[in-house]
C-alpha cells in the first residue's frame, strides 16, 4: 500500500513568493521549453489528429502551457489554475493575447475548489505540480476526477528505484531559480521535492477510480536540481499520459507502455 502524504489536519500548500511568477513569465512558453519527455507525451496524446481539445492545466503558472499547445496543436478550450496569486495575476494580463472565448485562468487550490466540470476535459495536465506539494496523492485523484472517458491524465513524477520520498524534511527544493546556487538561501520558500519509487507510483495510478485503461510513460535518469536537497543523486525525470475508460468497464488488466530505462524497472 502507498502511503498517503495527507496528515490528519493538513492542508495544501500555498505559495506565495514572486520567484515562481518571475521564472515562468518568461520561461516554459514555447514549444522547445518544455521537456523532452513531455514533448513526446505531448505529441503521443495528440496523435495524428493533432487534436488535445478541452485542456486543464493544474499548476498553470502563466499559462505557458497554453501557448506552446495551441501553436502545435487544435485546442478547443484552456482552463488553467495555480494556487500563486501573482502567477494568475500575469496570466490574465495576458489574456488579450490568447483566444478570450478559449481561455481563462483561475486562482485556486484544486483540492477546494467546485466551479468545474467533473469529467469535463480531454486532456487534464499536471506538470512539476502534484510532485511539487505534499498532498502528492490527493492532488492525482483530483486530477483524474476532472478527465472525461476516453481522455488522459497528463503528469510529471521523479521516479527512483529507492524508496520513495515524500517528507519535505528529507527532500525538498528552494523555490529560487538564480543562476548562481548559494549555500545558504535565507527567505526562500520551500517545496517538497517528491521523489517516488517507480512501483508506487504505478500502484497509486492503479487505484484511481474508474481504473485506467492504459498508462503511457517516457523518462530519463537526469540529475535532481540545483536548489533541491535531496537523498539520492540522480532521478528518472518522466512524464506520464493515463488513459481513462468508463466508470462500468471490468478491467481485467492495465496497459502499459513504458519507455524507460531498464536499471530503473529492476
Amino acid at each position: 500500500m502507498v502511503k498517503s502524504v495527507k496528515e490528519e489536519g493538513e492542508a495544501n500548500i500555498h505559495y506565495y513568493t514572486d520567484e515562481i511568477a518571475r521564472y515562468y513569465a518568461d520561461n516554459r512558453v514555447k514549444w522547445e521549453d518544455f521537456y523532452p519527455s513531455e514533448r513526446w507525451i505531448f505529441e503521443r496524446v495528440a496523435g495524428r489528429a493533432r487534436n488535445m481539445g478541452r485542456i486543464l492545466d493544474v499548476g498553470c503558472a502563466v499559462g505557458g502551457l497554453w501557448c506552446a499547445l495551441a501553436k502545435r496543436f487544435s485546442v478547443t478550450e484552456y482552463v488553467g489554475v495555480d494556487i500563486n496569486p501573482k502567477a494568475i495575476e500575469i496570466a490574465n494580463s495576458r489574456k488579450s493575447s490568447f483566444p478570450i472565448n478559449l481561455c481563462r485562468f483561475e486562482c485556486n487550490d484544486i483540492l477546494e475548489m467546485n466551479s468545474l466540470p467533473v469529467e469535463g476535459f480531454d486532456n487534464v495536465f499536471s506538470l512539476s505540480c502534484a510532485d511539487w506539494n505534499i498532498l502528492t496523492r490527493d492532488i492525482i485523484r483530483e486530477c483524474w476526477r476532472y478527465v472525461k472517458k476516453d481522455g488522459h491524465f497528463i503528469l510529471t513524477l521523479r521516479l527512483t528505484p529507492e524508496t520513495s520520498l515524500y517528507n519535505i524534511s528529507e527532500s525538498f527544493q528552494y523555490i529560487c531559480f538564480k543562476d548562481k546556487v548559494v549555500d545558504c538561501m535565507d527567505g526562500c520558500e520551500k517545496a517538497p521535492y517528491v521523489v517516488l519509487n517507480i512501483h508506487d507510483a504505478l500502484f497509486m495510478l492503479s487505484e484511481l477510480d474508474p481504473k485506467p485503461v492504459q498508462v503511457v510513460a517516457y523518462g530519463y535518469w537526469g540529475n535532481p536540481s540545483p536548489t533541491a536537497r535531496t537523498l539520492y543523486k540522480r532521478l528518472c525525470f518522466t512524464a506520464l499520459a493515463v488513459k481513462k475508460g468508463g466508470h462500468n468497464e471490468q478491467l481485467e488488466e492495465i496497459k502499459g507502455e513504458f519507455h524507460l530505462p531498464v536499471d530503473l524497472l529492476i
